[in-house]
C-alpha cells in the first residue's frame, strides 16, 4: 500500500520546479499566474497512462532550455505541463469507450443513507451515515480495488452528515458531522492507508457538512453548517501533509454552502453554487441560491483563495466534478411561488469553468434528463452524471477533450437501481462506486453498493 500511495502524491513532489516556472514569469498576478504555470491534465489522464519517469530529467532539461533560450512561457510551459503526467504505474488508465465498461454488484455491511465517502490509491471507504430507524451509524466499508475484497472500521464516534476527502494521496479524512444529538462536530477521524491505523485530529470551528478540496499535499475543508444563528460558515480548515491544521475565512459577501470541486492534478479547487444566507446573524435567516464563486489554489503545505467569476445560473440542489482542469457544474432545481410557475423545477443545465480561463462557459450544456443532486464523478476525461431522477437510470458522460456530452452509445452505462442520498466515489480514476442511499421513493435504506469498472487493468 505504502508503494501506491507514494505514486498518488507524485503530481505534488513538482512543486519546487512550479515555483521557479511560476517565477520566471513575473508579469502575472494570483490567481492567473498560478493557473498559468499548473499543467494540463489532459497530459496526465491520456487512456494508456501517464508520462514515465524516465523522461522527467528531460522535460526539466526542456523547460530549463525554452527559458534560458528566451522561447517564453508558451514554450517553457508545454514540455512542463508533462511533469505532473502521472506516472504509468500509479494508475491504470481508464477505456475510452464506455460501452465496455463492466458493472458488479455487491453489498455495504449496514443498509445506510448520507454516508460520507472519497477515496485514496487503490482504496474507497464508506463511513458513517444514518440508519433505517434513524440513528446514526459508525461504520466504515472498506473496498480494495488491488485484492477486490470489503473490510470494516469504526469511526470514532456515530455520526452523519460528515464531510470526507483525501489528503497527499495517503489519507481519508472524515471530519465534522453531527452526532445523535444534532450537535455539530470538530471530530476528523484519520486513516492512514500506509499503516492501517486511524487517529483523530479536530477541526478550527464545529460544523456539519463541510466540503473538501483535495489540493494535492494540501486539502482545504470549507464551510458547512454551523449550528450557530448565522447557520453557514465561512471558515476554511487547510490540512497539511503531516496532518497540521491552519485556518481562514472566506470574506465572500454571504456565508455558502456550495459544491466544492477539486482537480488536485493541478492543485485547483472551486467551490460555488449552492445556497447563501442573505441576513448571516439575524432572527430570520433568508437562503437564496448563490453565484459566489471562491477558487483555490494550492502552494506548498497550505493554498490561497481568491474571488471567481459568478456562477452563471444560481440554483439548488447541482452537484458538479473536474477533469483536464474543465469544472462541470451540473443539474440542480429551482423554487417557484406555487401559482404561475411550479413550486420546484428540476434543471437540466450544466456551466463549465476553464482552469485554464479562470472564466465560465458563456454556452451551457444540457443533461439528458433533469437531475437533482445528481452524483458527479470524474471517470479519466470524462464527468459522469448520474442519478437525480426518477425517470432515468443512465449516465449522462461529458467528454472534457471535446467539451461536449458523449451521443449515440447503443449501451449506455446505467443504474441497476434507482437510489437518492447516495454515496460515490471512484478509484483510480477508473472505477466508480455507487454505495447505499435511500430507495423505494425514499422509504428504505440500502446496502447495495454497484461498481463500474472503466479500468484497463
Amino acid at each position: 500500500m505504502g508503494k501506491s500511495a507514494k505514486a498518488f502524491k507524485r503530481p505534488s513532489k513538482h512543486q519546487k520546479e512550479l515555483k521557479k516556472v511560476v517565477k520566471a514569469y513575473p508579469g502575472a498576478t494570483p490567481p492567473a499566474e498560478a493557473l498559468a504555470a499548473r499543467p494540463d491534465p489532459a497530459l496526465a489522464r491520456t487512456a494508456g497512462g501517464g508520462v514515465s519517469k524516465s523522461k522527467t530529467t528531460k522535460l526539466k532539461a526542456k523547460v530549463a532550455a525554452a527559458k534560458e533560450r528566451g522561447s517564453g512561457k508558451k514554450a517553457a510551459g508545454k514540455d512542463y505541463l508533462k511533469l505532473f503526467a502521472r506516472n504509468s504505474d500509479s494508475a491504470p488508465g481508464y477505456l475510452s469507450d464506455a460501452t465496455s465498461w463492466k458493472f458488479a454488484g455487491a453489498m455495504l455491511s449496514v443498509p445506510r443513507s448520507s454516508i460520507a465517502a472519497t477515496s485514496v490509491g487503490h482504496l474507497a471507504l464508506f463511513a458513517g451515515g444514518r440508519l433505517q430507524n434513524n440513528s446514526y451509524s459508525d461504520v466504515v466499508d472498506i473496498f480494495n480495488r488491488q485484492t477486490n475484497k470489503w473490510t470494516t472500521a469504526r469511526l470514532s464516534v456515530a455520526r452523519s452528515e460528515i464531510g470526507a476527502g483525501s489528503l497527499a494521496g495517503r489519507y481519508a479524512l472524515f471530519a465534522g458531522g453531527f452526532d445523535s444529538s444534532f450537535r455539530s462536530m470538530s471530530l476528523v477521524d484519520v486513516y492512514d492507508t500506509e499503516t492501517a491505523q486511524w487517529s483523530t485530529i479536530s477541526l478550527n470551528t464545529p460544523r456539519g457538512a463541510p466540503r473538501f478540496l483535495d489540493l494535492g499535499e494540501t486539502t482545504a475543508i470549507i464551510g458547512g453548517l454551523s449550528g450557530d444563528l448565522q447557520y453557514l460558515s465561512r471558515a476554511v480548515d487547510y490540512v497539511s501533509a503531516d496532518l497540521k491544521i491552519s485556518n481562514a475565512t472566506i470574506p465572500s459577501a454571504y456565508p455558502q454552502f456550495g459544491v466544492a470541486v477539486s482537480d488536485r492534478d493541478c492543485g485547483i479547487g472551486l467551490f460555488t453554487s449552492g445556497y447563501q444566507n442573505n441576513k448571516p446573524g439575524e432572527r430570520f435567516n433568508d437562503f437564496q441560491p448563490s453565484n459566489q464563486s471562491t477558487l483555490f489554489v494550492a502552494n506548498d503545505s497550505s493554498a490561497s483563495f481568491s474571488q471567481a467569476p459568478a456562477f452563471p445560473s444560481p440554483r439548488w440542489g447541482a452537484g458538479g466534478a473536474a477533469s483536464n482542469g474543465l469544472f462541470a457544474i451540473g443539474g440542480g432545481h429551482l423554487f417557484g411561488d406555487g401559482t404561475t410557475e411550479p413550486l420546484t423545477t428540476v434543471l437540466d443545465r450544466v456551466d463549465l469553468f476553464s482552469a485554464s480561463t479562470g472564466q465560465w462557459s458563456s454556452t451551457p450544456l444540457k443533461l439528458s434528463v433533469p437531475r437533482d443532486y445528481p452524483m458527479v464523478q470524474a471517470i479519466g476525461d470524462y464527468i459522469v452524471f448520474v442519478g437525480g431522477s426518477d425517470v432515468s437510470k443512465d449516465f449522462d458522460i461529458l467528454d472534457t477533450k471535446s467539451g461536449s456530452f458523449i451521443q449515440g452509445l447503443k449501451h449506455r452505462p446505467a443504474l441497476y437501481t434507482l437510489r437518492t442520498d447516495a454515496a460515490a466515489v471512484t478509484i483510480d480514476d477508473c472505477l466508480m462506486i455507487i454505495a447505499g442511499g435511500l430507495v423505494n421513493q425514499g422509504r428504505n435504506a440500502t446496502a447495495s453498493v454497484e461498481l463500474f469498472d472503466a479500468c484497463r487493468t
